[in-house]
């Protein structure tokens, strides 16, 4: 290689690098955009005892009318341009199949943990977005991502921490449910349909958050 070519090939590789840098750059900036929901879609939620096995692996959880989570994940895809998968249905888990077989079947009646999910009021109240966020993880041959909203609510919180007692009321040590392992989160789309590989998700607001959500 001539000189000449090698300086050619030198500026080359620095353009490419410098349009990479911009279009990474200009992908976190429109990610960064609030994302906008019609109100209605934060109230009418429906608490549902999922059949298996679901998409999120959810035992018991709470589903938003259908337009919430289908606006929110077709805005994620024009932002990133990235091939996703929507859960379907969407929903935001309050307990998971896993923690239920492992910790609660046989100490603590279904019917009891329904019956404090329906005196919680997750289907009267007013679910408020605190932001949308965003996991990302890279391994080997494989990058996984999920896209989800955490909510203003520390409802699930209340209600997770009576099932413990519950189970502590039953004579049984506790220390296979973690109360906090769950956060009110609401998946919208990721970068395969497995979605369950995300559960438990406890998010942090700090670190997952990338754009806020505006209420319309």
């Amino acid at each position: 290689m001539t000189k000449s070519s090698l300086v050619k090939f030198v500026i080359g590789l620095a353009v490419l690098a410098i349009v990479a840098v911009l279009f990474i750059r200009s992908v976190r900036s429109t990610r960064a955009e609030p994302f906008v929901v019609d109100r209605e879609g934060l109230t009418g939620w429906t608490l549902v005892q999922p059949s298996v096995p679901d998409p999120m692996g959810a035992w018991l959880a709470v589903t938003p009318p259908p337009q919430l989570a289908t606006s929110l994940g077709r805005d994620v895809f024009d932002r990133g341009g990235e091939s996703v998968s929507y859960p379907n249905p969407a929903q935001v888990p309050l307990l998971l199949q896993s923690e239920f077989v492992r910790a609660l079947a046989g100490r603590v009646s279904p019917e009891e943990i329904v019956a404090l999910a329906r005196a919680a009021g997750f289907e009267s109240m007013m679910w408020e977005p605190r932001c949308v966020g965003h996991r990302r993880v890279s391994e080997p041959g494989v990058s996984r991502a999920v896209y989800f909203v955490l909510f203003e609510t520390e409802a699930i919180d209340r209600f997770r921490q009576q099932v413990s007692a519950l189970l502590r009321a039953s004579g049984t040590d506790s220390t296979g449910f973690d109360p906090l392992a769950l956060s009110p989160v609401l998946v919208v789309a990721g970068l395969d349909a497995d979605f369950s590989r995300w559960m438990p998700l406890r998010a942090e607001s700090e670190i997952d958050c990338v754009a806020p959500v505006h209420v319309m």
